[in-house]
C-alpha cells in the first residue's frame, strides 16, 4: 500500500501532508482532519489562521496575517472544508478574508484585504495600510491569476474567469471576468446536496 502511495506525485503529497498534520494542528488556530497544506513558501501569523477539514493546498502558498491583523480575535484568515488551492496563490489578511466551503482557486490567484497607502514616508511598505474584509462564498470556482481585492465579496456558486480583478460585490451565481470583474453570465445551484 505505501510503495503505491509513494508511486504518484498526489501520493507523496498526501504522505507528507499525513505527516506534518499534528506540526499543522499545533500552530494553526484550528487546522481539519485531512488537510495538507504541502510545501508552503511563506506561513506568518498561523494562530489567527483556521482552516478547515479535506483543504488541499498545494505548493507555493503564500498565507499571511499581516502585522496589524495580530492584536484581532483569531482567526482572522478562515479557509473552510473542501478547498482547493492551486500553486503559487497569494492569501493575506490585515482585517479579515473568508474562504468558505468547497471553493476552489486556480494557480498564482492572490486574495489580499489591504492596500498600501502613499505617505508620510517615502517608502511605502513604511506606511499604514487600509483594509477591508473579503469573503468568497461557497462553492466558487476562481480562475488563475485572479487578483480579489480589499473589501470584494464574491457570492456563492460564482466564477472568477482567468486574469480578473475583482474589485467589489459580485452576486451569488455569477460569471464574472476582466479588468474590473463584471457579470458577464450565471451559473446554475448545485444539483442535490450541497
Amino acid at each position: 500500500m505505501r510503495g503505491r502511495m509513494l508511486a504518484t506525485p498526489i501520493g507523496r503529497v498526501t504522505v507528507r501532508g499525513r505527516l506534518l498534520e499534528p506540526l499543522r494542528r499545533l500552530r494553526f488556530h484550528s487546522f481539519g482532519k485531512g488537510s495538507i497544506i504541502h510545501r508552503p513558501n511563506w506561513i506568518v501569523g498561523a494562530g489567527h489562521i483556521a482552516v478547515g477539514e479535506r483543504v488541499l493546498a498545494l505548493h507555493g502558498l503564500w498565507l499571511a496575517v499581516e502585522k496589524p491583523a495580530w492584536k484581532l480575535t483569531a482567526p482572522v484568515i478562515r479557509i473552510g472544508d473542501g478547498v482547493g488551492i492551486r500553486p503559487y496563490c497569494t492569501i493575506s489578511a490585515a482585517e479579515s478574508v473568508v474562504i468558505e466551503d468547497d471553493v476552489v482557486i486556480s494557480a498564482f490567484t492572490s486574495v489580499i484585504d489591504s492596500d498600501h497607502t502613499i505617505g508620510p514616508h517615502p517608502n511605502l511598505l513604511s506606511n499604514p495600510l487600509r483594509a477591508a474584509p473579503v469573503r468568497i462564498g461557497r462553492g466558487c470556482w476562481i480562475g488563475e491569476r485572479v487578483a480579489v481585492l480589499r473589501g470584494s465579496t464574491i457570492g456563492e456558486y460564482s466564477v472568477i474567469g482567468a486574469n480578473s480583478v475583482v474589485k467589489g460585490e459580485i452576486p451569488p451565481y455569477s460569471v464574472a471576468v476582466g479588468v474590473p470583474a463584471r457579470v458577464v453570465g450565471t451559473t446554475s445551484p448545485p444539483a442535490g446536496p450541497g
